[in-house]
């Protein structure tokens, strides 16, 4: 089999593509890729834990302390205590975050539209079915 056809690389290219066309867009906010994504994630659903945002972005839980850290230092995020729980810590969104919100869930939409213009209804919903397989 030629290398180019292997599947890992052929979705690793893609990948750096499909990442590449939200970072050019992103770079504006000063955020990075996975802080990005994860601001979509907290503004979609705010009040999530770490852990929640950690499965629903598919970062493993301990890169998402991290990056939760940079995002809260720079106001983007913020976190709370969890009423039932103390112990907890919620993730809303900071004042950046607030400030900011149509325009990051805008650009998201945007963005995913452009890349997704590419492929008829049927192509999205085959390679939708194509990546869960793999996912599983």
């Amino acid at each position: 089999m030629p290398f180019e056809d292997c599947i890992c690389f052929r979705l690793g290219k893609a990948t750096k593509k499909v990442t590449k066309a939200y970072r050019d867009e992103i770079s504006a906010y000063g955020l990075t890729h996975s802080q990005f994504f994860l601001m979509v994630a907290v503004l979609e659903t705010e009040g999530l834990l770490p852990s929640e945002l950690a499965d629903k972005t598919s970062q493993d839980r301990p890169t998402i302390t991290g990056v939760l850290d940079r995002l809260e230092k720079d106001q983007w995020i913020e976190r709370k205590a969890d009423p039932n729980d103390r112990r907890s810590l919620r993730i809303y969104a900071g004042t950046r975050g607030k400030a900011f919100k149509k325009e990051i869930l805008s650009l998201f939409e945007e963005t995913n539209q452009k890349l997704l213009a590419r492929f008829s209804e049927a192509e999205w919903q085959q390679m939708q079915d194509f990546l869960v397989r793999l996912e599983e």
